[in-house]
């Protein structure tokens, strides 16, 4: 349960700074910053791994989107009118 409690503190801050001038936006990502780190301290190399995978996941889809673009243009396929053979 403190888990949820420490999300709410960190949206909270995260709101504050969003709201407030550019110190409080450079304390927030120090802090975050400073969180992720002591993950790392504390869970090893999974803390680090799991974002990097996360993050490569996100860019790929993201590369998807951006280039399957056109795939959502209708095509018309049907034949010109004077191609008809009849």
């Amino acid at each position: 349960m403190a888990i949820l409690a420490y999300t709410a503190i960190i949206g909270f801050l995260g709101r504050i700074a969003w709201r407030s001038g550019e110190t409080e936006k450079v304390m927030f990502i120090v802090n975050v910053a400073l969180l992720w780190l002591s993950a790392i301290w504390l869970f090893g190399y999974p803390a680090l791994i799991v974002p990097a995978v996360l993050a490569a996941i996100g860019f790929l889809a993201l590369l998807v989107i951006i280039t399957a673009g056109d795939l959502r243009i209708p095509v018309d396929t049907r034949p010109p009118h004077g191609d008809d053979e009849s």
